[in-house]
């Protein structure tokens, strides 16, 4: 297998497929959501078609280019073209993607782009500090209201074994006893009665409960926009594959009819 073949193919995909998504953007300016969301329903959109139609042709393109230079003339040998062309071609994108490069040029490298900016950038989201993160808020707002209120003499080392019991006692895994423990923690760290660290406890372990759920949906929604834009990367790259195929077989030196140059 002629490897520069292979290579000139996958420059040629990767040229065509930016120069189609330009050109998709340009044409459906307003039908390119601004911030470039990805999901299964992105196919079936304007933009979503644009895209699958360039890295469509830019595979045929860089498949019929990497054949008719080999110099091929089995279909085996044609179709394995395709095939080096398109896994190649899907590796730099991958590669590209990895180097933290403009969104035009992410979004220019084809459907892979979408997705590894997606497993990229998603799990990021949560990691925005305590505005954004309920249960490390009241993690906060606990140890916070136990150092506020220090019974007399207790060292600081008291007061943060009393915030890790607390943080037990509200979990919502908590036992009995686990509870019982977080109520003396809060009277022997603030110095209150005995109610009053019941209700405080009971206020603490209904935010938690809310917390977790919160963080439980967000975490549904995140992994389902992660898997519909792998679903559309996955799908659109199916066929992507496919048209290398095809542009391989179809750049067969024995196919007089599409001899580069014929008349």
């Amino acid at each position: 297998m002629a490897w520069e073949a292979v290579a000139a193919g996958v420059l040629v995909a990767l040229v065509a497929g930016f120069m189609a998504w330009l050109a998709g953007f340009g044409i459906l300016a307003g039908a390119f959501d601004a911030r470039f969301d990805s999901g299964p329903a992105q196919l079936l959109l304007p933009a979503g078609m644009a895209s699958l139609i360039g890295a469509v042709v830019a595979l045929a393109a860089g498949g019929f280019t990497a054949a008719r230079l080999a110099g091929v003339r089995q279909r085996r040998e044609a179709i394995f073209c395709g095939l080096l062309t398109f896994s190649t071609a899907v590796v730099v994108a991958v590669l590209v993607m990895t180097q933290d490069p403009p969104a035009l040029v992410a979004h220019g490298v084809g459907p892979v782009g979408n997705a590894v900016e997606a497993l990229a950038a998603r799990p990021s989201d949560g990691e925005t500090g305590d505005a954004r993160d309920p249960l490390a808020a009241l993690r906060a707002e606990v140890r916070g209201s136990l150092a506020r209120q220090p019974s007399a003499g207790a060292p600081e080392a008291d007061a943060d074994a009393a915030a890790a019991t607390v943080l037990a006692g509200i979990s919502e895994m908590a036992d009995a006893e686990a509870e019982a423990r977080a109520v003396e923690a809060i009277v022997a760290a603030s110095g209150v009665t005995r109610s009053v660290a019941e209700r405080r406890l009971t206020e603490w372990q209904i935010a938690n409960d809310r917390a977790v759920r919160g963080e439980r949906r967000a975490t549904a929604e995140i992994s389902g926009e992660v898997a519909g834009a792998c679903l559309a990367a996955f799908a659109a790259l199916l066929a992507a594959m496919a048209a290398a195929v095809c542009g391989g077989m179809l750049g067969r030196v024995g196919d007089s009819a599409l001899e580069i140059g014929a008349i």
